[in-house]
């Protein structure tokens, strides 16, 4: 019984992007049927095309290295900003900062980064000015793929990725780096070969599609009402119990 009530256990989480721009995140763990986390994102979904037209793909202008913006200080990812801080001067947003000494050459404040809570911009406008984003999961679920990930391929970063590998038949593998915390030294070396390389970091950032199935994969994760014809939408809602009267007022 208990496991029945949690494979149909959802939760809601709203994240306010912009005034006029809702992003609603449904998180479920039934990744057998819904595979993984979906966000619907309306009404203004200009910025939000980039990720689905390759033409439009976001760039970011090179200036610094890394952001690491995180308030929940995850030992893993802490250890990983270690790591990467390394190879070049990591820029803290949030409160965790892998102990690294602030003002450092290792690590420094992000100079642009503004606290959500303290009602700034969407950060994925503050990753135009990076390279790369740490944006690693605090779990590692199935079924479970936050919005951190979207927002560095939104402000043009390359993502440094750890979480559920179901994350390899959402977006494509060559545009990201996949961080295994089991076995890190991979990733360190493919961001050390992109940063002393720049045509292989802008082959990168400029040619690799960002989903992995184009079509099929909006289809297949995502649930818009201009994307995807609705299609997870409406097998979440099935799920639920609603019906069509919900989804024409758009409440679901």
């Amino acid at each position: 019984l208990n496991a029945r009530f949690y494979v149909y256990k959802i939760y809601i989480h709203i994240y306010i992007k912009h005034s006029s721009s809702l992003s609603l995140v449904l998180k479920t763990s039934l990744s057998a049927l819904l595979n993984a986390r979906t966000h619907r994102l309306g009404p203004q979904l200009n910025e939000h095309q980039k990720i689905f037209n390759h033409a439009l793909k976001p760039k970011n202008n090179g200036d610094h290295f890394l952001l690491y913006a995180a308030s929940n200080c995850v030992s893993y990812r802490e250890d990983a900003l270690v790591a990467l801080s390394r190879l070049g001067t990591v820029h803290r947003g949030g409160q965790c900062g892998g102990g690294l000494p602030e003002g450092s050459t290792q690590m420094i404040k992000a100079p642009h980064f503004v606290d959500r809570d303290s009602g700034g911009n969407a950060n994925f406008e503050i990753l135009q000015f990076y390279r790369f984003a740490l944006v690693m999961e605090n779990q590692q679920s199935d079924g479970y793929v936050t919005e951190k990930i979207l927002n560095a391929f939104l402000g043009g970063s390359i993502p440094i990725y750890f979480g559920t590998t179901e994350i390899f038949e959402m977006f494509n593998p060559n545009a990201f780096i996949y961080y295994d915390i089991d076995n890190p030294q991979p990733a360190l070396d493919r961001v050390a070969y992109l940063e002393s390389n720049k045509t292989a970091y802008e082959s990168m950032l400029n040619d690799e599609p960002i989903l992995a199935d184009g079509h099929h994969t909006i289809e297949r994760f995502f649930s818009f009402g201009y994307f995807g014809e609705g299609t997870l939408g409406r097998r979440i809602r099935s799920m639920m119990g609603y019906e069509s009267p919900m989804y024409h007022f758009g409440i679901l």
